[in-house]
């Protein structure tokens, strides 16, 4: 068995970096100095130096003190917090509870407090009712008293009348009527009004026992659907199984017999042919995965179990290192008839190979990653994971015109689809690629003006047979010849085989398999690799194809990401796999659920709705009664103000009569004029009647407040109850509230308390300081005071005696909490050094390296690399030797254009930018020692 490559290589570029070498600076300093004075100018006080070394320590030590202090303040604060906090959740949630307790006990009372509310607001309607009825009374006894002075009044100005006329009997007649019908119209009114409230009263007490039995109804509904929502109950579920299909496992740790293990391993490695002992693996397990390329059932010799697949939905998708065997016995999988394999088998061999290839190139980025670097090292890719592979109708299209042209051209699976192998240039994969490619290339040429747009196509090639014909036994040789072909030739980051390399390279998006049937012919040659020559065999092709844009990561990929590729052939039989590998099943079920309390007031809702309504229609019951009998007694009371109206009406025109007759009798008669009697009498009566309306309008207000007061006792006795049946918890909260904020006192107290002892002992530290400083400047003031500068010269005066004590000295005023970086010559007078005039340092330009760009055609016998600028192409194979004899490498003349690379400007910028940085680098570290230069790069 065989495997082969081949590929286009690109060229490529090294950059010789720039050093920059920068040689230690310095400066000088001269002074001006003359003779007669330079002497003095550079004398510097003892006292001085002591009073600037003491300033110094004080300042550090104060604002280390103060730094302390800070601290400890900051530590206190943030403690004050932390149980501010603590207690304040604590009280909350004791406050919660409380509330809890508190609605759960309304709950509990809510009947009780119901029943209290209904006999609160009977009592009162009952009460009010008898409160009007009195008021009523009082009225009807006012009105009954005018009614009855009014006679009076008339009597004694009829008997008047009489002593001066004769028709004192109509006046009589008259006032006796008056008296009897409003007599009448008093009894008829109290007795409806008795009959009225007998008629409520009954209707009241049979509308609130309804009442109560109703509420009592309600409650209990209600009770009941609490109990019912509270049992548990079974409720219908579906639970999500996980069922995971067997999948067998690839070993690592295969044995095979004395002549396989003595004949050697031979692999293809660029620049090395020959046998690469195990040793020379950088990881030992890719070495048995070589094995892999011999005919299994002849060459393992410990076949796991758990690593023979027994249908097709065992074969794994995954691509670990290591190989499957294969059990006859244990085959389920579908036949696989003498023609050869069906188009159907074809795409599930298809599916599989894909996904062995892209889990080939993940897991070697994600685990083995100094093979992946090394292969994408110079396009861009380097610890950049590669997309994934797709097997689409445009890629099939190409891998079946591949199988096509190497089956007219007779090319057996030693040979790759090349000019070597005997086949003209348009029927090779490379011209293949090119036709179906050409338009994308022209697209992306036009697209990416100015950058280089590579082609990345390679064919990797292998033989696929079977001792059984089956359709598992076909993909389990060619799971291991993959093996072999891929991980086998992972030796170490030097020496990578060209089928590895190949299959590595990020570029490649898409890879058309074919599957090239055998004749007879191809099989019977000697180092065609084929054991078992009574079922098909088959060359396997993988031509890969993809574009790298300019060796930039971005654009490649997103080109790659683009629909240009075709649509995938393979998702049906790869989600077939995946489904018998894994998939969930729904599996009914019951489960009992205990009902929350949220649960519980859901499902009674609707009950209590019930019953707030049930009392609701109460109290609207009670309410209607009370409105109809007021009406009731209104429309009374107009009916006995509409009588006794009709009465005075009656007695007017009785008396006017009578006074008319009289008028005329005495006028007559020539008896005197009773006019002013009258109006006595009258008025007396007025001002009956308007006492009477006072005492009327107190009587209503009696009665309001009467009513009002009713009110007030039954609702303070009906919150009494509810208080009774319910605590309030207002006083418990107002405690927990008290104890928080006396938390928040005592932390504030506290962090007072800290930040005075710190400001004591900062402005302690600082008065010491200051005495010592004071002392020093004094000293030095005595000194400088009989010093007088003439010109250049210092004229010393005859010192005259001062006090030691002297009190003119000001004290030395040090950096405050606030405002800690002042200047440390604050207050003082400094003496005058010599001026120092500093020169520039001579700079040394800076030498650059060049950048140097390289470029060459690297040729390799049996590795190739596949990256080539667009419409420029090269053929080269590589073969692998099976167990009988070494490889052999046949190779086209590749030809090969050296063309000096152009530096893009983007490289330029780069080379510019990272200079750039190294002269900004060093210009910030000179331009602090006063000290600037310049630079110039050279680009070749």
């Amino acid at each position: 068995m065989r495997n082969s490559n081949t590929n286009n290589w690109r060229s490529t570029a090294l950059i010789a970096g720039a050093i920059l070498t920068a040689g230690v600076v310095t400066t000088t300093s001269t002074t001006d100095v003359h003779a007669d004075n330079s002497q003095n100018n550079a004398q510097v006080s003892n006292d001085q130096v002591t009073y600037d070394q003491v300033r110094a320590t004080a300042d550090q030590q104060l604002a280390q003190l103060q730094s302390a202090n800070d601290s400890k303040e900051a530590q206190q604060a943030t403690a004050n917090e932390q149980s501010n906090a603590a207690d304040l959740a604590q009280i909350n949630a004791q406050i919660d509870q409380l509330k809890a307790s508190h609605a759960a006990l309304e709950q509990e009372q809510a009947g009780a407090i119901a029943q209290a509310q209904a006999s609160t607001a009977a009592s009162i309607e009952a009460q009010t009712s008898a409160a009007n009825a009195e008021y009523q009374q009082q009225i009807n006894a006012q009105q009954q008293n005018e009614a009855t002075q009014r006679a009076a009044n008339d009597q004694q100005y009829a008997q008047a009348v009489s002593q001066a006329a004769e028709n004192q009997q109509a006046l009589s007649d008259a006032a006796n009527t008056q008296t009897s019908q409003a007599q009448a119209a008093v009894n008829n009114y109290n007795s409806a009004v008795a009959k009225e409230n007998d008629a409520y009263q009954g209707k009241l007490s049979a509308q609130q026992a309804t009442n109560a039995e109703n509420v009592k109804n309600a409650e209990a509904s209600l009770a009941t659907a609490t109990a019912n929502a509270n049992k548990p109950y079974e409720v219908a579920t579906t639970n999500d199984v996980a069922v995971t299909g067997r999948v067998a496992k690839p070993q690592t740790d295969v044995k095979v017999p004395d002549y396989v293990a003595k004949y050697g391993i031979h692999l293809e490695v660029r620049g090395y042919n020959g046998a690469i002992p195990v040793s020379d693996y950088t990881y030992p397990e890719f070495a048995n995965t070589y094995y892999g390329e011999y005919p299994d059932s002849a060459v393992i010799t410990n076949k796991a179990a758990d690593s023979t697949p027994h249908d097709i939905s065992e074969m794994p998708l995954d691509f670990q290192p290591g190989l499957l065997s294969y059990d006859t016995k244990n085959d389920h999988s579908e036949k696989v008839s003498a023609d050869g394999l069906t188009a159907a088998q074809v795409q599930v061999l298809r599916a599989l190979a894909l996904s062995w290839e892209n889990r080939f190139r993940n897991n070697v980025f994600q685990n083995y990653r100094e093979f992946y670097n090394a292969v994408n090292k110079n396009d861009g890719f380097v610890n950049v994971a590669p997309v994934d592979l797709v097997s689409t109708d445009f890629a099939d299209n190409i891998a079946n015109q591949v199988v096509a042209n190497r089956t007219k051209y007779n090319v057996d699976n030693n040979s790759h689809t090349v000019i070597s192998s005997g086949m003209p240039t348009e029927a090779t994969y490379s011209s293949i690629i090119n036709n179906a490619t050409q338009n994308l290339q022209k697209s992306l040429t036009s697209e990416f003006n100015g950058k280089t747009v590579y082609t990345d196509v390679n064919e990797n090639l292998t033989t696929m047979q079977a001792g059984t014909p089956t359709l598992l036994n076909y993909a389990i040789n060619l799971y291991n010849s993959m093996q072999g072909m891929y991980y086998g030739e992972l030796v170490n980051p030097t020496h990578i085989g060209g089928h590895a390399v190949n299959l590595l390279r990020a570029g490649v998006r898409t890879v058309g398999i074919g599957f090239q049937k055998l004749t007879d012919e191809m099989t019977a040659k000697n180092g065609s690799g084929v054991s078992d020559r009574k079922n098909p065999s088959y060359a396997v092709t993988f031509d890969h194809v993809g574009f790298n844009i300019d060796h930039d990561v971005n654009l490649t990929k997103e080109v790659q990401n683009r629909n240009v590729w075709g649509t995938s052939t393979v998702d049906a039989q790869l989600n077939a796999i995946k489904t018998a590998q894994y998939h969930v099943n729904k599996v009914p079920g019951t489960k009992t659920v205990t009902p929350t309390a949220t649960d519980v007031q859901k499902a009674t809702a609707s009950e209590q709705q019930k019953l707030a309504n049930v009392k609701a229609q109460a109290q609207q019951s009670l309410d209607a009664l009370a409105s109809a009998h007021q009406a009731n007694l209104n429309k009374l009371e107009q009916q006995y103000n509409d009588a006794k109206a009709q009465v005075k009406a009656n007695y007017d025109t009785a008396v006017t009569k009578a006074a008319s007759v009289r008028d005329a009798a005495l006028k007559a008669t020539g008896a005197v004029d009773l006019q002013a009697y009258k109006a006595q009498l009258d008025s007396a009566y007025q001002n009956l009647v308007k006492a009477d309306q006072v005492a009327a309008q107190k009587l209503a207000a009696d009665r309001d407040a009467k009513i009002a007061n009713i009110k007030k006792t039954e609702n303070a006795k009906l919150d009494a109850k509810i208080n009774e049946l319910v605590p309030s918890i207002d006083p418990q909260i107002k405690q927990l509230q008290d104890q928080h904020q006396a938390v928040i006192t005592h932390g504030d107290a506290v962090l007072a308390e800290l930040k005075a002892e710190n400001k004591a002992a900062y402005n302690k530290l600082a008065e010491q300081f200051n005495v010592q400083l004071a002392a020093i400047q004094q000293r030095e003031d005595a000194k400088r005071a009989n010093e007088v500068r003439l010109a250049n010269n210092t004229v010393v005066l005859p010192t005259a005696v001062k006090a030691a004590n002297d009190g003119n000295v000001d004290t030395v005023a040090f950096p405050t909490v606030t405002n800690r970086l002042q200047a440390e010559t604050t207050g003082r007078v400094q003496p005058v050094s010599a001026p120092s005039i500093v020169k520039t340092a001579t700079q040394t330009p800076i030498a650059v390296a060049p950048v140097v760009t390289q470029t060459a055609a690297v040729a390799a016998t049996t590795n190739n690399g596949t990256q080539t600028r667009v419409a420029s192409t090269a053929d080269n194979k590589a073969t692998k030797a099976d167990n009988n004899e070494k490889s052999v490498v046949k190779a086209d003349t590749v030809a090969k254009k050296q063309t000096p690379a152009k530096k893009s400007e983007s490289s330029q910028k780069v080379d510019q930018s990272s200079m750039s940085i190294v002269a900004l680098a060093a210009t910030a570290l000179l331009g602090t020692l006063g000290i600037t230069y310049s630079s110039k790069k050279r680009h070749n």
